[in-house]
C-alpha cells in the first residue's frame, strides 16, 4: 500500500517510486504487477525515443547507452488516487479522531492535487476540440516533461501546458512552453495553453495565431455541451 502512497504523491515515475517503498526491487515489481492485474493502477509508457547512432560506427556516451526511458502509473478511478493521497497515509490521526489535522492538509494539498485532474480533463477538452489524434497525454524525457503531447494521424504535433494556478498565464509561459518544445526535438503545429485564472492582456493582444487559450469557461461550455448529447442520446425523457 506504500507503492500507492508514493504513485499518489509523487511523478508517478515508476522505478523510483519502487525504490521508495521496498528494498526488494523484485518484491516491488511484483506488487506493482498485481495492482496491475486487480485495475487499481494503469501502465503510462514513456513516449521518449532513445537515443540514435548518426551512423554505425558511431559510438554512444557511456551515460546514454545505459540509460532507460521511466514509465508511469495513473490510477484506474481518480477515487484510488485520492484515498491514498489523504486517507491511507493519515489512517492513524483518523482512528484517533483527529480529522481537523486531515482536513486541514487536505486543504492546503488540494491544488496540487487538482493540478493534474486539470491535465486531464485538458487531454478531454482537446480530443473533442482537435480532429485525427492518433495519441495524446504527458510527455517526459531526461531533458524536459511537457503537459500534454498530441500526435495527429498526418504526422503533425501539438503541445499543452496546464496551469491551476491563482494568477494569469504571461507571455513567458508560452516562451517556455516554445523552449520545452524545441528541447525535446518537436516542431509543433499549435501550443495551446489551459489555465485556471485567464491569461494577461499582453498575451490576449499578441497572440500568435499557433496558440490556442483555454480558461474555465470553456471547460464549462464543454461540460454543459457534454451533459446535452448524454440526454440527447438517452432512450428517455422525464418532464417535472
Amino acid at each position: 500500500m506504500h507503492l500507492l502512497s508514493t504513485f499518489a504523491v509523487g511523478d508517478r515515475k515508476i522505478p523510483s517510486a519502487i525504490k521508495k517503498s521496498f528494498t526488494d526491487e523484485k518484491t516491488g515489481y511484483e506488487t506493482l504487477s498485481n495492482f496491475f492485474n486487480n485495475h487499481i493502477l494503469i501502465k503510462e509508457p514513456s513516449r521518449e525515443e532513445l537515443p540514435k547512432k548518426s551512423h554505425p560506427k558511431q559510438k554512444l556516451k557511456k551515460e546514454l547507452r545505459r540509460y532507460r526511458p521511466q514509465h508511469k502509473v495513473r490510477f484506474a478511478k481518480p477515487f484510488y488516487r485520492f484515498w491514498f493521497r489523504y486517507i491511507y497515509p493519515f489512517h492513524d490521526l483518523i482512528q484517533e479522531n483527529k480529522d481537523d489535522e486531515v482536513i486541514r492538509f487536505i486543504l492546503e494539498d488540494l491544488e496540487n492535487y487538482v493540478s493534474f485532474t486539470f491535465e486531464e480533463l485538458a487531454a478531454e477538452l482537446l480530443k473533442e476540440k482537435i480532429n485525427n489524434i492518433s495519441s495524446i497525454g504527458s510527455y517526459w524525457d531526461r531533458k524536459v516533461e511537457i503537459d500534454l503531447l498530441v500526435k495527429q494521424t498526418d504526422g503533425r504535433t501539438i503541445v499543452a501546458e496546464c496551469k491551476w494556478k491563482n494568477s494569469k498565464i504571461c507571455k513567458k509561459t508560452l516562451t517556455s512552453l516554445q523552449k520545452k518544445a524545441s528541447i525535446a526535438g518537436f516542431e509543433p503545429e499549435l501550443y495551446v495553453l489551459f489555465s485556471k485564472s485567464g491569461f494577461s492582456n499582453e498575451l490576449l493582444k499578441n497572440r500568435p495565431q499557433n496558440v490556442l487559450l483555454f480558461d474555465l469557461e470553456d471547460f464549462k461550455e464543454w461540460s454543459e455541451e457534454e451533459v446535452y448529447r448524454k440526454k440527447e442520446k438517452s432512450p428517455y425523457s422525464f418532464e417535472f
